[in-house]
């Protein structure tokens, strides 16, 4: 796996998390958009960086895990930097926004935000890095693997 492809992930993932955290201002929406963000962001990333072929190409289970796994973490990381300013600004506009205890733990309990941040973007990280492997075992099966031998187009010959 290449530096570039775990940047474009990332930038993916934290593009992806700052749109579900958007979506999930709208109290209906945030059950379905927790779900997105637990364990299917990793996949989403996963199938639009393989369209084409375009940003990935083949990866293996042990890619996929470790793929998913940085993508979940940036996906949640994401998720909170859109989500938690714009709750606090939800709750000052209108005063009946159910807030989640966002501004109330930013303004008393700072150290305490980061952390729980911090843990859930490990445990959904975690659990995106498992529906990241399922989905290269899966991709495995449909692609064909390249062979390691041929991999140059340049032969040096003494």
């Amino acid at each position: 796996m290449n530096e570039t492809v775990v940047k474009r992930a990332v930038v993916f993932a934290l593009i992806l998390g700052a749109c579900i955290g958007i979506a999930s201002l709208v109290p209906a929406f945030i059950g379905f958009c927790l779900f997105i963000l637990m364990f299917l962001s990793a996949p989403v990333i996963i199938i639009y960086m393989k369209k084409n072929e375009k940003h990935l190409s083949f990866i293996n289970n042990e890619q996929g895990a470790i793929l998913g796994g940085i993508i979940g973490f940036s996906a949640t990381i994401g998720f909170f930097a859109s989500f938690s300013p714009l709750v606090c600004v939800l709750k000052f506009l209108f005063k009946n926004y159910y807030s989640y205890m966002i501004p109330d733990m930013l303004t008393s309990a700072l150290w305490l935000f980061f952390v729980l941040v911090f843990m859930v973007a490990l445990v959904f990280g975690a659990t995106n890095s498992t529906s990241a492997m399922g989905l290269a075992w899966f991709y495995s099966h449909f692609e064909k693997k390249p062979d390691e031998e041929n991999r140059l187009d340049i032969t040096i010959e003494d």
